[in-house]
């Protein structure tokens, strides 16, 4: 492998012989990693003519660095990096790779990602099974929009994504989940998070104004909601029968200032599973047409719930209320980014230009090929096969548990993508489920403590474990290193 597009430059006024300075500046490209050892310099008279200066300036400065261990020389070849390096001296700081630290203050409302290099599985949520994509019939559809539409697609696009794939998921939306929305209501996205960001970017914004959120609820959309805008959170509390409404129609009705966004998962709440009780829906969406409040429904599990006793979204109740969002991925597979919201359509608008903040135009090639997976009726395929998937995985996971961990967990109610488990008798204590999950994490199993889905961060006895991202014989070996 050559090193054709390598960058050099020799620094001006540099005093010392003119070949020392290349060699310098060539060295300088090895030790900062910018050309591997094994790899072939530019040709001679490439180098020269990027530098300026002469061949035989060039020769005598490859020459030199042969003479020290740097390089070698093949003849009709050229030079090469020298593999294994003569030493290891240390690069520059603010070289590539150097540990310098940044010339400026770190962000405090961050954290860092956490390293997976001790994860031997990631149970924290529930997630598509890459191994069961339809890969083969995505490539054909990739390839078919390509050669019927390669310079349209690889060109400017619907800043609300591609017309044929909003078109398609309106079809399959009336059909699944009984929610009539034009293609211009639907707005295409990279993931539900993307969502609640451009939602709360559009309602909520420089302006302000309160966020009510569910309590227990999912930290990455708190997250979301700080960064979009200075909006406060609001927490609504969860119980059995999904978010309390009459804890929203209390402050009310106390006079406080209605909140500019509720984010819910109804359907399936995060991370509970809990549905919300028909009772609450209704009331609900009367407080929200009353004090004329939008509802942000995140529903990216809806494909996996029985198909016996699902509820309706409420989005498909009241459409002019709620903002629905929903997601291709948790079908598909984690590397297949893309999402959706369906909104009023004024809005729907407002929306794009707020999408084009973070995303000019979106992925045109991939929502053609997702729009023929649709079309082809393969997405319907696929549904089959990862609830069929789902179902014998979690029957797995809730056998080994029962066996491997008795009394000492609870889990209610089928669960989606995963599974809520409460520590019961000796668990039951905040602090010995704690320990039982850091201890979980030293054998390698990833999952979250209690109080990370607790908005004011207090220690729960429960935690979040999905599944759908794994065999039934891996989930079994999980369990027994639980145990």
């Amino acid at each position: 492998m050559r090193a054709g597009d390598l960058h050099l430059s020799l620094v001006p006024g540099r005093k010392g012989p003119l070949y020392l300075q290349v060699a310098e500046a060539i060295l300088a490209a090895v030790r900062e990693r910018r050309i591997l050892p094994g790899m072939a310099l530019p040709s001679v008279r490439d180098l020269a003519d990027r530098l300026g200066v002469t061949v035989n300036t060039i020769l005598a400065a490859l020459r030199d660095l042969q003479d020290q261990g740097w390089l070698t020389s093949q003849e009709r070849s050229g030079f090469f990096v020298a593999d294994p390096l003569p030493d290891s001296a240390p690069m520059r700081p603010g070289s590539a790779g150097a540990a310098a630290p940044p010339g400026y203050d770190l962000p405090a409302h961050l954290q860092p990602i956490t390293s997976t290099a001790n994860v031997l599985m990631d149970l924290t949520d529930g997630l598509a099974d890459a191994r069961l994509a339809p890969s083969l019939a995505l490539g054909r559809a990739y390839q078919r929009g390509l050669k019927l539409k390669g310079p349209k697609l690889l060109g400017a696009s619907d800043f609300k994504g591609l017309a044929r794939l909003r078109e398609a998921i309106a079809e399959h939306l009336k059909v699944q989940r009984a929610i009539l929305a034009s293609p211009e209501q639907i707005l295409i996205l990279r993931s539900t998070s993307m969502a609640v960001a451009v939602v709360a970017q559009a309602l909520v914004g420089p302006a302000g104004g309160a966020v009510a959120v569910e309590n227990p609820g999912n930290p990455l959309v708190w997250e979301t909601l700080r960064q979009a805008g200075a909006a406060p959170l609001l927490a609504l509390p969860v119980d059995g029968e999904g978010v309390d409404a009459s804890a929203l129609e209390r402050l009310l009705d106390q006079g406080g200032v209605p909140p500019r966004l509720v984010v819910l998962t109804p359907q399936c709440h995060f991370p509970t599973g809990a549905a919300l009780s028909q009772a609450r829906r209704t009331r609900l969406l009367e407080l929200a047409r009353r004090h004329r409040f939008a509802i942000l429904e995140l529903d990216p599990e809806f494909d996996y719930l029985p198909a016996q006793g699902a509820q309706r979204p409420l989005a498909s109740v009241d459409a002019g209320q709620v903002i629905y969002a929903g997601s291709l991925s948790r079908i598909l597979a984690p590397g297949v980014r893309v999402a959706y919201v369906v909104a009023p359509e004024p809005l729907a608008g407002l929306l794009a230009r707020a999408r084009q903040h973070v995303d000019w135009q979106g992925d045109p090639v991939q929502e053609w090929a997702l729009a023929e997976l649709i079309l082809d009726g393969e997405l319907q395929r696929q549904l089959h096969r990862v609830r069929k998937a789902a179902a014998e995985r979690r029957e797995a996971l809730e056998d080994a548990l029962r066996h491997a961990m008795g009394p000492l967990l609870a889990f209610d109610g089928p669960g989606a993508m995963a599974l809520w488990l409460r520590g019961a008798d000796r668990l039951a204590q905040p602090d010995r489920f704690s320990m039982w999950i850091r201890a979980c994490q030293s054998r390698g199993l990833k999952l979250r403590l209690g109080r990370h889905y607790d908005l004011d961060g207090r220690d729960l006895a429960a935690t979040r474990l999905g599944f759908t991202g794994f065999t039934p014989e891996e989930l079994q070996r999980a369990v027994a290193l639980m145990s």
